[in-house]
Parts: structure tokens; C-alpha cells; sequence
């Protein structure tokens, strides 16, 4: 059977993707089987980002806000999040997308082949485990952490739920606590508990990773004095990874087949949701006949990215715990080692210079490109402040013999006020040579 765009994996990044292209008239399979269980804690944007979804507190299923607390280096956490079940929610987004019109298989994909050799209307192929075989212009993978990669030290996040016999005295709530062997997240909602804990898989079994953090923790070992254990205990990948680009623009990638980070960094669900809706993005315009190259650089450049500041986060916080056990002379080298070997990811100097470059960017809903202001805050380059191109502005200032706010607003058929906006972003990064004169009164 022959559509636009296979989807390969069922999870939030998958359906994400499959229900915005189907929604846009594309022909879509989405193919997947069953997501794992456990919770996942979210934060306020990406709390919106999946109402944006269709995915909000009137479904059911997020369930907050929950006070969070807890004890990082030494100081108090506090906070507020979410907690989501991520077998529901996987199921109410994969739903989402078959009502958007995507065909949805519950199989596995055994193989895939590229069809029409050199042809302009070459293709994919991909054989599923039932035996169906399914042809596709563009596949989309987002099935988790697969494929050439560059990552940081292998981690696992055991997670196990639990029964109690009553509720917590304290209420329910989320809390975070390093151990001097990880770290360790749970959520409690009375009588149901969630427990994980982050580590190296090496040394002690991960089976016995809880009952250890336990022994390290009071408030858990508390919390688990009645509590019983409902199932089985669920082990996922935990380690930052970056998808290196193996193939053309008719092979994307998103979720954690693009790139996956450590859980330390809060940012899983919001970066998979909002990684989907760029590819989505992207496809489409594909699919309209835009430019595959760009539009497959402007999502790798925001990948790229959004890992280097997912990195650059986590490696803070594995620092700052590092730090905090060197300061009481306390022998922990998970937290210096796993610190050590994220900033060994970070690009190194002291950053960016200022300068115009050619980038890929959104214009109008359509990828297109751009001359734009490349910083140190900005790697990805900035083409527009307030709705005001910034080069052409920074160009005009310098080549304009008496520059003014207003007569740069009247070149670029702009508000003054935006122009004023994007003025001082420009002087911020030290890019302009020339200001603009300052007004004249016109007399008291």
C-alpha cells in the first residue's frame, strides 16, 4: 500500500507528527507498537505545549500541579509539575492521529529498502513483522534511541510503582534527591508511588537501585516503609544522544531517534513534542515542493541545538552535585565523572562572534532562507526582533548617512517602536558599527 509518509514508532513524537500531516491532507501510516509504563514529571510549557496538543487536564490525563521538593546539593528544590502516565498518554495521541485520518498499524518494522533506485520518484519500503509491506515518498523514524549516534555515558532510569497502605501525612507531591551513586525522582499521589532512580549500569544491579537510594533517603525509605510493588519494575535508556544524519531528505528523524537527553534536564516530553511539530513542518513543506536540502538543515541545525542546551543543562547539575560532595570530602565519582564527560560534549572557546551568515528559517509558515545575526546566545542565528529584519536594519544604519529610529522605520516600512527593539538587540551584540543619531526636539 503506498502512501505520503510513513511514521515509524507510536509514541508523543510519532503521533504528534503523523496527526499534523494527516491533518494537512497528507496520506500517513503510522506504525507502532504498544508504549511502556511509567510516569513522567512535566513542567509548565510543556504542560501548554500539549494542551496545544489537544492533551489537557479536561482529558484526564495530566494531573497536577504538584508541589515539588526535594534536596539537590544541598539546597532546598522547590517547584511545581505535572505527572503524566506515558502508556495514556502515547494511547490518547496515537489516537488523536487516527482521527486526523493517519492509518495506524499496532506491528513492528522488520526492514526497510529504498525503492526506485535513482529515480526522482524514489522511495521506501518497510516490511512489517505481520508481513505487510508498506511504500512511502518519505519516511519519518521515531522509534527511541537507534542508529549512528554521539552520546554521553551510558545511563538507565530504573522505575518501579508502588501500593501503600495509606496515604502520605505530607500529601501528594514530586520530589528530587541525589544519592552519592545518582539520583532519584518520585512522585507521590497518595496511596500510588513512583519511583526512579538514575544511574551507570555497572557495579550494583539496578534491581537494587531503589532499596539503595532508600538507605540514603528517609523521606523514601518512609514512603516504601508499607508500600508494595505493583508489576514490574520498567528500565529506559537515560544518556544524552545526538542522531548523526545517515540519510537524504526522505529519511527524518524525531523524539529520541533525533536526539534524546537526560532526564536531569526536565526537557524530554517538551523537546519531543516540539522537535515533531518542526518535522512536521519540514515534511510539509516537502511534500508542497520546498526545498528537501534546506528544510532538512533547519530541522538538524534546531536539533543540534536543542541538545547542546539540553547537554549544557544536565551538566550543570551533575556538577553542582559534584562540587557539593568535594566540599564535604564525601568520595562520589558518578557525579564528577558524569559532569566531566558532558562537558566534554560542549563545544569548546569562548563562544561565538557576532556575524551575518545564510541560515535556514520560518517565514510565513514556510522554510526559507535568510540572512541572519549569528551569536554565542544565538548559534542558530536570529533574523528577525519584533518582526523587523535585523540585517537589513543593520545594514541600512551603516551605509545611511544620517540615521535615524525614525527614518530606519520608514526604509523598512516598520514600526518605530519594533525598530527601537531590534536597534538595541543589535547594540547588545556589538555587531552594529554605526548607531542611529538620537531624536531632535522639535522645541518646548
Amino acid at each position: 500500500m503506498s502512501h505520503d509518509v510513513l511514521v515509524l514508532g507510536a509514541g508523543p513524537a510519532g503521533s504528534v507528527v503523523a496527526r499534523r500531516l494527516a491533518a494537512s491532507g497528507a496520506r500517513v501510516a503510522l506504525i507502532g507498537a504498544p508504549a511502556g509504563g511509567g510516569w513522567e514529571g512535566l513542567s509548565e510549557r510543556s504542560r501548554m505545549l500539549l494542551a496545544e496538543e489537544g492533551i489537557d487536564e479536561r482529558a484526564g490525563l495530566l494531573e497536577g500541579a504538584y508541589r515539588r521538593g526535594g534536596d539537590w546539593a544541598g539546597r532546598a528544590v522547590e517547584g511545581r509539575e505535572w505527572l503524566v502516565e506515558r502508556r495514556l498518554l502515547a494511547v490518547a495521541l496515537r489516537a488523536d492521529a487516527r482521527a486526523a485520518g493517519a492509518q495506524f498499524h499496532a506491528d513492528v518494522v522488520l526492514a526497510g529498502e529504498r525503492t526506485g533506485g535513482e529515480s526522482a520518484a524514489r522511495g521506501w519500503r518497510v516490511t512489517l513483522r505481520s508481513g505487510a509491506r508498506l511504500t512511502a515518498g518519505i519516511v519519518v523514524d521515531a522509534r527511541g534511541r537507534r542508529g549512528p549516534e554521539r552520546r554521553g555515558p551510558l545511563l538507565l532510569a530504573m522505575g518501579r510503582q508502588f501500593r501503600r497502605a495509606r496515604p502520605a501525612p505530607s500529601g501528594s507531591g514530586t520530589h528530587i534527591h541525589a544519592t552519592d551513586f545518582g539520583w532519584c525522582w518520585c512522585a507521590d499521589q497518595g496511596h500510588a508511588l513512583w519511583v526512579q532512580v538514575v544511574s551507570r549500569p555497572r557495579g550494583a544491579h539496578p534491581a537494587t537501585w531503589i532499596r539503595a537510594a532508600a538507605a540514603q533517603i528517609p523521606g523514601l525509605a518512609r514512603a516504601l516503609a508499607d508500600a508494595v510493588p505493583v508489576g514490574d519494575g520498567v528500565a529506559r535508556p537515560a544518556h544524552v544522544r545526538l542522531g548523526v544524519a545517515g540519510c537524504d531528505a526522505t529519511w527524518w528523524r524525531t523524539g529520541d531517534a533525533a536526539f534524546a537527553l537526560d532526564p536531569l534536564s526536565g526537557q524530554g516530553v517538551y523537546e519531543a513534542v516540539r522537535g515533531a511539530r518542526l518535522v512536521a513542518l519540514a515534511v510539509g513543506s516537502v511534500l508542497e515542493g520546498g526545498d528537501a536540502p534546506l528544510a532538512e538543515r533547519f530541522v538538524r541545525e534546531r536539533h543540534e541545538d536543542a541538545w547542546r542546551r539540553g547537554v549544557a543543562t544536565a551538566a550543570g547539575f551533575y556538577r553542582e552535585a559534584a562540587r557539593h560532595r568535594e566540599a564535604d570530602h564525601a568520595r562520589a565519582p558518578f557525579w564528577s565523572e558524569t559532569a566531566a564527560a558532558y562537558e566534554a560534549l560542549l563545544p569548546e572557546g569562548a563562544g561565538t562572534i557576532p556575524g551575518v551568515e545564510r541560515r535556514p528559517v520560518l517565514e510565513d509558515g514556510r522554510i526559507v532562507e535568510r540572512d541572519v545575526v549569528v551569536t554565542a546566545d544565538s548559534p542558530r542565528g536570529v533574523w528577525h526582533v519584533a518582526g523587523v529584519p535585523v540585517v537589513t536594519l543593520k545594514n541600512y544604519l551603516e551605509t545611511a548617512g544620517q540615521a535615524t529610529v525614525e527614518s530606519a522605520a520608514s526604509a523598512l516600512n516598520r514600526p518605530q517602536v519594533a525598530v527601537a527593539s531590534a536597534i538595541h538587540w543589535l547594540q547588545k551584540t556589538g555587531i552594529v558599527t554605526r548607531l542611529p543619531l538620537p531624536r531632535t526636539s522639535s522645541g518646548g
